[in-house]
């Protein structure tokens, strides 16, 4: 086990190689080497622009099983000019807004009680509490992204969580009742001081709820394209338990959820000895073992699929030389970023261009292979002929919309968990 005071600050040589960011064992193993990749969210002004690349390795903890990649990018470079606005997807709208009204409708929310999301992005769930009168306060890093959610009239800090800022709120609002955390713990270097700040939180009667894509999809699903600089940690119920009992935190249930392609709810409470967790806690640790989770074996299998993933979308890129074919893309998603820039081939001789909705992200270009992001009213003007959706997670509702702009004759691709056509 690592010395903890070589753990000050966010980025610290050989986490995520030699030690684990989570529960600091020393016990980790190769499970898929990307090589050097552009940071997917670094969205370019210029296609001439060339972009640093950056080793991207994922790693797994034989100990406690959180994947994860090492430190070589600093979350302040990623985070404080973020492009990704989650109230762009309706599927996020409604998933947002359904986990609301079921704690709404389950807690007794009493006058003083309130509520706090980490990564709070645009506001597109603490919304869904105002109109009951409920406090909400939001932690978002992103400057521009903070700004559209306090426009909502949602109170937000723009810092990134720690221990430190926890001390702070708990001195100023007293222990929340709820605390939210979807899709920020993989996004986190220092897991360690991260699950402290949620334990400094914690009363007696708070709970936590912490949604992410679960680490099992990618062993299950080939869902390789999900790991880019911004994930450092890939959660499994194992490592959470884990890292969570480390830290006085207990988790007592698991939700399995269809969004992102496959995510779990983790619930943590305060650890008392008298707690009794629910069985989904040990039937999901079950089925990561049943797996092979943990086993070097499975992710050597995992890395063989991912080059056959990546070749039979290079050849079919290609094609048979013809140029009846005008592809483009959908979604400047870091999906997108990670398998264009795994590929051999150069993607730009084959993909015309990437429309996507966020008004961040058009008229910048993905890095490095300068594909232009053009706008969906744009790409209805373009006539292509394919259309390859990278944000496969919410491919049915992409369809859909681009059915009604374009009509049925466009054929709609997602290339994993292998190359296929969307009908």
């Amino acid at each position: 086990m690592v010395d903890e005071i070589k753990l000050t600050g966010t980025f610290i040589e050989g986490r995520g190689i030699n030690f684990c960011r989570g529960c600091l064992g020393e016990t980790l193993f190769s499970a898929l080497d990307l090589g050097e990749l552009p940071i997917a969210n670094e969205l370019l002004l210029s296609p001439e622009s060339i972009p640093e690349r950056f080793p991207l390795h994922l790693r797994v903890c034989a100990n406690c099983g959180l994947g994860q990649v090492p430190d070589v990018v600093t979350p302040d470079r990623i985070f404080r000019d973020y492009r990704y606005l989650s109230s762009i997807s309706s599927t996020f709208l409604k998933h947002a807004s359904d986990f609301v009204s079921q704690q709404i409708s389950s807690r007794s929310f009493l006058p003083g009680d309130w509520v706090l999301e980490i990564a709070s992005n645009d506001g597109y769930l603490l919304r869904n509490f105002l109109p009951s009168g409920i406090k909400a306060i939001g932690i978002e890093p992103a400057e521009n992204v903070a700004e559209i959610s306090r426009r909502l009239g949602i109170e937000t800090v723009s810092d990134f969580f720690s221990n430190d800022l926890a001390t702070d709120l708990l001195n100023q609002y007293g222990p929340p009742k709820l605390i939210i955390a979807n899709n920020v713990m993989a996004h986190v270097p220092d897991l360690v001081d991260f699950v402290k700040g949620l334990a400094t939180l914690v009363g007696p009667d708070t709970e936590i709820s912490i949604e992410n894509p679960s680490m099992a999809s990618i062993l299950t699903d080939f869902q390789f394209d999900t790991i880019y600089h911004e994930h450092y940690s890939y959660l499994s119920a194992t490592s959470v338990e884990v890292i969570s009992r480390m830290n006085g935190l207990e988790l007592f249930k698991v939700e399995q959820l269809p969004i992102h392609g496959g995510s779990n709810r983790y619930w943590l409470r305060k650890l008392k000895t008298t707690n009794n967790p629910e069985a989904s806690v040990g039937n999901t640790k079950n089925y990561e073992i049943n797996i092979g989770l943990f086993e070097e074996n499975s992710w050597e299998n995992l890395s063989l699929n991912v080059k056959r993933i990546l070749r039979n979308f290079e050849v079919w890129l290609a094609g048979d030389g013809s140029n009846d074919r005008k592809i483009y893309g959908y979604g400047a998603a870091a999906k997108a970023s990670t398998l264009l820039n795994s590929i051999d081939q150069d993607a730009s001789n084959f993909l015309l261009g990437i429309a996507d909705l966020s008004v961040e992200k058009q008229h910048r270009f993905m890095p490095p292979i300068g594909i232009k992001i053009i706008s969906p009213e744009r790409l209805a003007s373009l006539d292509p002929t394919d259309i390859v959706i990278f944000p496969w997670n919410i491919r049915s509702e992409i369809a859909s919309q681009l059915r009604l702009q374009l009509g049925n004759g466009v054929r709609m691709w997602c290339a994993i968990p292998d190359l296929h056509e969307v009908i």
